[in-house]
């Protein structure tokens, strides 16, 4: 009987662990081209807006360079790009994808203009759709960016954005895609550091941008996620939840979830504080005395960078008609007047700004914050002649003034 016992698979590799380390090596380094490669790419079929199968939502993160892909092939030579920014009010919650808004918009600006909707839900005015439009404006593309305006001081986020969006920023620095600003060029280097010191969250997203910008990682997972297979579980997938992601429907139910459901007597209560805390801030209280202009233009173009200040359009949001009739006299008549002065205030700090739902119906609304279909088409109207005119300015064509709102 022979009782040689030969070396078990593991110790034959732990003599010569060289091979295994070569195999991680070259696998890794593949990984990385194949992250560059899909960095190339433009994953999202038939887009129309990163409905929540294609975003934070089901864990899926769209990376800086595919999102500026697919807005690089929707910039057509000699058309001005209209990118959409903002939160879920521009993104189009409470309308089908179908009948989103941001497509009626593209039907009246017609066909020298293309409207890419890149607005998120809970983004802040500057972030994401804002990196993208800056590094269009600086590469020479024609671009307008529609953003939703705050009648209140303060975003709650910084040149980087807020800690829901921050990845995209660092994803673009880490890559060197950010353009230089004298603004926040300062703030990268040093600022940065200062105000978010014991900011692990904020700290962390700056070394992923930067690791990242090596690896290319994230855009090696996203387009397999956004094309092959989805591989991190979540509910809003369940049960499939290793389906593509483009797979993934939009499901907003617009005018066919009853308006009623969003507006009645059971909630009016609680949206009816939000409505009424515009009124109660000091800044609002300060527009009504002639003050805090000065205040409200420097809070607007404190996070704009240089090359989309004057590229910019802010619309401020009325919120549901529904809501405001609830108001007294008096209290519309202040509410109405504070957006105004908040829209006044932007221009004279050099920039676009436009109020919006003035004259809009109970059913404009989908609840109190965001458009029905039939609201969307109106906001559609209201802007594009004021983005016709801010793309005639930017071309060097004289254009009428952009600052006032329909009658």
């Amino acid at each position: 009987m022979n009782s040689d016992q030969r070396p078990t698979f593991l110790a034959r590799l732990a003599r010569r662990p060289a091979p295994i380390f070569l195999g991680l090596a070259v696998g890794f380094l593949a990984c990385c081209a194949a992250g560059r490669v899909a960095a190339r790419q433009q994953p999202y079929k038939n887009f129309v807006r990163f409905h929540p199968g294609l975003g934070l939502e089901s864990h899926y993160y769209p990376t800086f360079s595919q999102t500026l892909n697919l807005a690089r092939e929707k910039a057509v030579p000699g058309k001005t790009l209209v990118l959409v920014g903002g939160n879920s009010v521009l993104h189009g919650v409470g309308q089908r994808v179908a009948h989103v808004w941001s497509a009626e918009l593209q039907k009246l600006l017609g066909e020298d203009y293309v409207v890419l909707n890149l607005a998120m839900r809970g983004q802040a005015p500057n972030e994401f759709g804002g990196v993208v439009a800056e590094r269009l404006a600086v590469d020479g593309v024609p671009v307008v960016y529609v953003t939703l305006g705050f009648p209140q001081l303060g975003w709650g986020s910084d040149w980087d954005g807020s800690a829901t969006y921050r990845y995209f920023f660092w994803d673009a620095w880490g890559k060197g895609l950010i353009p230089s600003d004298s603004r926040r060029d300062p703030w990268l280097d040093e600022g940065f550091f200062s105000t978010f010191a014991k900011d692990q969250q904020a700290l962390e997203a700056r070394r992923r941008g930067r690791i990242d910008g090596l690896t290319y990682a994230q855009d090696l997972w996203t387009y397999v996620a956004a094309r092959f297979r989805g591989s991190v579980w979540t509910p809003l997938k369940y049960p499939r939840f290793w389906r593509p992601h483009c797979d993934e429907p939009d499901t907003d139910p617009g005018s066919t979830q009853p308006w009623e459901l969003a507006n009645n007597e059971t909630v009016a209560p609680i949206e009816m504080s939000v409505v009424r805390s515009v009124i109660q801030t000091p800044t609002s209280q300060g527009l009504l005395k002639g003050e805090q202009y000065a205040a409200v233009a420097k809070a607007y173009a404190a996070l704009a960078p240089d090359a989309l200040r004057h590229r910019t359009l802010y619309v401020l949001r009325l919120e549901g008609t529904y809501y405001r009739k609830r108001l007294s006299t008096d209290e519309q008549t202040a509410y109405l007047e504070i957006h105004k002065r908040y829209a006044d205030a932007v221009r004279q700090g050099g920039m676009h700004a436009l109020v919006f739902g003035e004259n809009y119906a109970d059913k404009d609304y989908f609840d109190r914050s965001h458009l029905s279909e039939s609201g969307g088409r109106k906001l559609a109207e209201e802007l594009a002649p004021v983005v016709r005119a801010i793309a005639s300015e930017r071309s060097g064509a004289k254009a009428p003034d952009v600052g006032e709102e329909k009658p």
